[in-house]
């Protein structure tokens, strides 16, 4: 016996437009003509990935690392094009190490000094001041009571208080009470002393003295004299805090005495 040829026609009691419109309920969008116009569900896939990169670009700006030296320290810090900083006691620094080799930008908050690699424009941000090189090495003071830039090798670019200089090696620009003072002549390895371990002040206020010692020592100085001075003088720093204030009080016959923080 042959069999017989068996043919199942299926019975469906819903058309295919039917099946789609409830799959895909919602993934629809309105043609001008009035028609209903069906999305295909890649289109949503391609503009969920876009929102995810966006989000995660976003991300990486904002993402930042900051370093920070405490009073009383020093701290060596490389940055990812290799350029090198130096931070003073009671100083931070902070970048964003993935948006790096798109922006070389840093903010300081104390005292640094920094050698930079070549490659694209590196910018130091103090407050509303820039500094501006693409390599070279330089210093920057910035704290409240001033703002100090020294160039070392290469050109530097400074803008503070709306005004723009440029300075060479062995040039200097402070700001102080909003004015600015350029030094066209000036001994740049003074200003970085304290990377080997001295003090060194050029006609600097005697209460800026103070301070930066309090900052070295991580000490409290008091005194019942008169600080209405400026000082200048050159000297190693020594483990005893005591010793450095005899060296600087002696030489306006006034005493200074101080106390661990």
């Amino acid at each position: 016996m042959k069999p017989k040829k068996i043919k199942i026609a299926p019975k469906w009691s819903k058309s295919k437009e039917d099946i789609w419109d409830e799959t895909f309920f919602g993934l629809e969008d309105f043609a001008e003509n009035g028609k209903i116009k069906r999305v295909r569900p890649w289109r949503y896939m391609w503009a969920a990935a876009v929102v995810f990169a966006v989000i995660m670009l976003s991300a990486s700006y904002f993402y930042s690392v900051t370093e920070i030296s405490v009073r009383g320290a020093q701290l060596a810090v490389v940055l990812p094009d290799g350029s090198k900083v130096s931070l003073n006691a009671d100083s931070r620094l902070s970048y964003r190490p993935i948006w790096w080799f798109v922006t070389r930008n840093v903010e300081l908050s104390g005292e640094a000094y920094f050698e930079v690699q070549h490659g694209r424009r590196f910018s130091v941000l103090s407050g509303g001041n820039r500094v501006s090189v693409l390599g070279t090495s330089f210093n920057v003071f910035s704290r409240p009571e001033r703002y100090a830039v020294t160039c070392l090798t290469g050109r530097v670019q400074v803008a503070a208080n709306k005004q723009t200089s440029l300075l060479t090696p062995d040039m200097r620009l402070t700001s102080r009470d909003g004015k600015i003072t350029v030094q066209k002549k000036f001994d740049a390895t003074q200003s970085i002393g304290w990377t080997r371990s001295r003090f060194v002040f050029v006609g600097i206020p005697l209460p800026d003295v103070i301070r930066e010692v309090e900052r070295q020592y991580n000490i409290q100085i008091t005194t019942k004299d008169d600080l209405d001075h400026t000082f200048t003088g050159n000297f190693s720093k020594t483990e005893n805090p005591g010793q450095v204030l005899d060296i600087i009080g002696s030489t306006f016959g006034i005493k200074l005495s101080y106390k661990n923080k």
